[in-house]
């Protein structure tokens, strides 16, 4: 298996829809994310449409509280399998009519595989967002997201991900103890990744890093910009 989404993990918790799967990370991480997201996202516009694509997004928490927080949003969850189609819808249902007509039904995607055609259609995307995959996938997921995201977003856009790094070798304590317990538990190729590998990766595929922001819990936020077109001479 490629990678995981822990978001998925979890039993479902009391909700007004049995179908809705619940993560408590999820329930703790979503407010101080949508701050820094938030703030990366151009103005409302009257008449104008952003549209978003979560990679990874597991039981579709994160998706309705970014389409109920801007009412300007489209949202597009995606994950390697559609196992969580009806917690994400329910998640949107329960956010009302209006959130709801504002994410669209799980789509498949898996970065090894690359962008679907019924995924590619929906496109291209203003941003994306991927949350606490890097860390609980194989390594060449890393490469693989910026590729993704590349095609998959408008030149000049923006790939925001989210969880834990190493930066410049150094890894807090904390999440020694969770890389070695918990991923090396569930897969020896599993590893927090080097910020600067990321980097590198992220060039090979027209991004750069924008924006580092510290986190609850020894996270960072990132933002990775796309390259515009050049203009034409």
């Amino acid at each position: 298996q490629a990678y995981h989404s822990p978001q998925s993990s979890h039993p479902s918790a009391p909700h007004p829809s049995k179908m809705a799967r619940f993560a408590p990370a999820v329930e703790r991480n979503r407010g101080p994310i949508w701050d820094v997201l938030s703030k990366a996202l151009p103005a409302e516009e009257e008449g104008t449409t952003l549209r978003l694509l979560e990679v990874s997004s597991g039981t579709g928490q994160h998706a309705a509280h970014f389409a109920a927080a801007r009412r300007d949003l489209l949202v597009q969850p995606s994950d390697r399998a559609l196992d969580d189609a009806e917690s994400v819808a329910a998640h949107a249902a329960a956010a009302g009519p209006e959130v709801a007509a504002r994410v669209r039904p799980l789509a498949l995607l898996d970065v090894l595989r690359g962008m679907e055609a019924e995924l590619e259609v929906c496109g291209p995307f203003d941003m994306a967002v991927n949350i606490n995959m890097l860390h609980i996938s194989l390594p060449e997921c890393g490469e693989a997201l910026f590729a993704v995201c590349a095609k998959a977003l408008r030149p000049g856009g923006f790939l925001f991900t989210y969880g834990p790094y190493r930066v410049d070798g150094f890894l807090c304590e904390s999440n020694q103890k969770f890389e070695a317990g918990f991923l090396k538990g569930q897969d020896e190729r599993f590893a927090i990744r080097e910020l600067r590998d990321l980097e590198a990766l992220a060039a090979k595929h027209g991004f750069s890093l924008e924006a580092t922001v510290e986190m609850p819990a020894n996270n960072l936020s990132l933002i990775w910009r796309l390259a515009s077109l050049s203009p034409a001479l």
